[in-house]
Order: structure tokens, then sequence, then C-alpha cells
């Protein structure tokens, strides 16, 4: 099979990956989990395919993967907000995770030192949370203990470094949807009310699709000739 032809079907499977990981977003209740104490929670499935192209494809086939993902998800799920929405994190998200593929160890740093100070935020307007709130600061909690961790994991193997542009590409989606939001709803308090958990949360989602797409990545390098591109 010829590279092009290799990179077409890559990219159509991709477009596909997305389209059916949407449908599991929808249906996966995480925030009713935290009874609603983060409204519009996802575990952003759809995005992790983002992640694989970064390491799969070049940054063109990226840029159209992300545009094809917005546009198809929020005509067939959404609405025309929900496509503005993902379309500011989605460029975002792209952004730095191409950037951070250059130097996880300094992305999940950033990461490290966001999550720490949403927790410190979160905790100065209440310093005894109880129920969601309680819960959300033990995970953001987790998560930059977690970016502390592999931090270390990657300066020894750097092939855990996709862990860092995972993470700060979940992190960097949700700034990016959040500063659209309070942009267009024009509610600043946005950005110091549901900001810092959407960080601290996309920090311990990015470990979690990090460690699945650093074994799928593996798997998929080792096809054959007629198989996945490697880069």
């Amino acid at each position: 099979m010829k590279s092009t032809t290799r990179m077409v079907a890559l990219f159509s499977l991709c477009v596909a990956l997305m389209l059916v990981l949407g449908l599991l977003d929808r249906a996966v209740p995480l925030s009713a989990l935290l009874s609603g104490g983060v409204p519009g929670l996802k575990l952003g499935l759809a995005n992790t395919v983002l992640l694989y192209a970064v390491y799969l494809l070049d940054w063109k086939a990226s840029v159209l993967l992300m545009f094809a993902k917005v546009m198809l998800s929020g005509f067939l799920f959404g609405s025309l907000s929900a496509i503005l929405y993902s379309l500011s994190g989605g460029i975002l998200s792209l952004a730095v995770m191409l950037a951070a593929r250059k130097n996880p160890t300094l992305s999940i740093i950033i990461v490290c030192i966001a999550a720490f100070l949403s927790d410190t935020l979160l905790l100065s307007r209440n310093s005894a949370p109880g129920g969601q709130m309680l819960l959300c600061v033990w995970l953001i909690g987790l998560a930059g203990l977690a970016a502390l961790v592999f931090f270390l994991l990657i300066r020894r193997y750097p092939d855990w470094g996709i862990i860092g542009v995972s993470m700060s590409g979940a992190v960097s989606h949700n700034i990016g949807q959040v500063l659209m939001a309070a942009r267009v709803l024009r509610t600043p308090q946005l950005l110091t009310i549901y900001l810092p958990v959407l960080i601290g949360l996309g920090a311990a989602v990015g470990v979690l699709t990090g460690l699945v797409a650093r074994h799928v990545l593996h798997a998929l390098r080792k096809l054959p000739e007629g198989g996945f591109p490697p880069r």
C-alpha cells in the first residue's frame, strides 16, 4: 500500500473513531457522578484521537482532522455554540500538543503548577470543602502529584513523554473552551469558579488517556509495512 493511501486510510479511520468516541463521551455521565457539581464535564475521549494524530500524522493533517471533528460532531450531536466552544478548545489543545511533543518535560511541569494553583484557588475560597468540591480537590491534588511522578519518569524514559503531551492537551482544551464561554456568555466569573476545577480534572483525565495512548501507539507501530506509517 502506498504511503499516500495509508495516510488517507489513517485519516479516515481517525475521523470515524472521533465520531464513535464522541457518542461514548455523551453516554458516560461523568458530570452526574459528581452530582452535577461540574456541569458539562466529559471524559474527552474523542479529543484523544488528536493525540494519536500528533504522533501518527503531520501537523497539516492534524489541523484538518481537528476541524473535521469539530464540524461533524457539532452538526451531528451539538449546536452552533457547541461548535464554537469545541473549536476554541481544539485549536488551543492541538497547538499546545504539537509544541509539547518537542518538550514534554516542560509541558508536564506547567500542568503540575496549574493543578496545584487550581487547588490553592479552590481552597482559598473554601478552606473546608465538602461533597463534590472535596472530591474535586482530591482529584486535582492527585493529578498534580501524578504530574510530578511522570516528570521524573519522562526524564529517565523519554518514551513516556506522551503522558505530558496528553495532560497538556487535555488541560489546554478545557482552558480554550472556558475562555470562549466566558467571552460569549460575558461571565468572567467562569475563570475563577469553573476553570480551576476543569484544569485539575483535565490533568487527571490526561494521565489516563495518555497511558492508553502510549500502549495503542506502541501496538500500531509494530504493524507490518502495510499498516500505519510510523513517525
